[in-house]
């Protein structure tokens, strides 16, 4: 209720048109997401090897950097994340209008994304999670520093040593975790804006100017950027094929946000969604098909990823040989212009 609040809409309209998911669609997302969830404990039986402090603190290359360094940078990545975050919810007139295929039941009409409105683009849940790897593992990185200064170990992730050692082990978990969640879905960004809503966007009436603005361009490339410099430059942050299923589990959550939200876009209350693929008016096979393909390219992009790291690791190309390779890597999914 509140929800529906924030975007202005009733919530006791009849509406004309609806394009709720069908039926067959929801029992799909639900297969997959039990299945990912029930692969999930095996993730978690193991995870204690690599949540450590040892290895979410140090450096990848130890003689060109502190740890003191790698936690600045990590903070200055969360806060130029959080500075972005708060330029676009304070922004005015960020309106979309969504490029919908010719065969498509629904309205091109501007959907108000100012304030809070946001914050149901994709782009925007995977850029909050990035936010909060970087400000936890550069926390952490921070502590582990302060303590080796100080010639002891460390006590305590928490301030005032509130936190029971499960807790401290939970949120070195959870920094892995949330790496691991990020990174993929970074990827995944920034390969459909370039490959997919870019090319779409210039057969609108805007063409791409949505995409051309300065936030949009940085949550679309940035994000994989500051993905790929911690994989490359900055940590020994792991990527573990065995947590392969956090990434769609993420993707169907997002995927049931979305369904919810259909007659919460606009103020008349018709249905509409933020991205021309999620379209579920053009025909039952269209919806079950894109949303399989969108958490199959989720999976990919998380094994493209373990793979950067798996291929990091094997030939040791040392800083300047990593830096090539993250600006190629890069350049296959960053996009500037038309």
């Amino acid at each position: 209720h509140s929800y529906h609040a924030i975007m202005n809409v009733s919530t006791s309209k009849k509406y004309e048109q609806t394009a709720y998911p069908p039926f067959e669609a929801y029992c799909v997302l639900t297969s997959v997401f039990g299945l990912c969830l029930s692969l999930f404990p095996n993730s978690l039986g193991t995870i204690d090897s690599v949540a450590t402090l040892e290895v979410i603190s140090s450096p990848l290359f130890e003689d060109s950097m502190s740890k003191y360094t790698l936690a600045y940078i990590r903070w200055s990545i969360a806060l130029i994340c959080v500075l972005t975050t708060t330029h676009r919810m304070m922004g005015r007139g960020n309106n979309l209008v969504v490029p919908y295929l010719k065969d498509s039941k629904l309205k091109r009409v501007p959907i108000n994304l100012d304030g809070m409105r946001c914050q149901v683009m994709f782009t925007q849940w995977c850029w909050n999670v990035q936010t909060i790897t970087f400000a936890l593992n550069g926390y952490i990185a921070y502590v582990a520093a302060q303590a080796e200064e100080n010639g002891a170990k460390v006590q305590t992730l928490c301030p005032l040593h509130a936190c029971s050692p499960s807790i401290e082990q939970n949120i070195l978990r959870l920094a892995i975790i949330f790496f691991e969640i990020s990174a993929p879905c970074s990827l995944l960004v920034s390969c459909v804006t370039k490959y997919a809503l870019w090319p779409q966007a210039m057969k609108g009436e805007n063409g791409s100017k949505a995409l051309r603005r300065p936030v949009a361009l940085l949550q679309h490339n940035a994000n994989i950027l500051f993905s790929l410099s911690e994989l490359c430059l900055l940590g020994r942050l792991p990527v573990r094929l065995v947590d392969c299923p956090l990434a769609p589990i993420f993707g169907a959550v997002y995927l049931l946000f979305s369904w919810s939200i259909i007659h919460s876009l606009h103020p008349s209350g018709d249905p509409q969604f933020v991205y021309f693929f999620f379209d579920t008016t053009l025909s039952k096979k269209w919806t079950i098909g894109t949303m399989l393909v969108l958490l199959s390219v989720l999976l990919l992009s998380y094994l493209a990823v373990t793979f950067v790291d798996d291929v990091l690791l094997f030939f040791d190309g040392g800083l300047i040989g990593n830096f090539v390779f993250l600006i190629v890597f890069a350049s296959l999914f960053c996009r500037f212009r038309d």
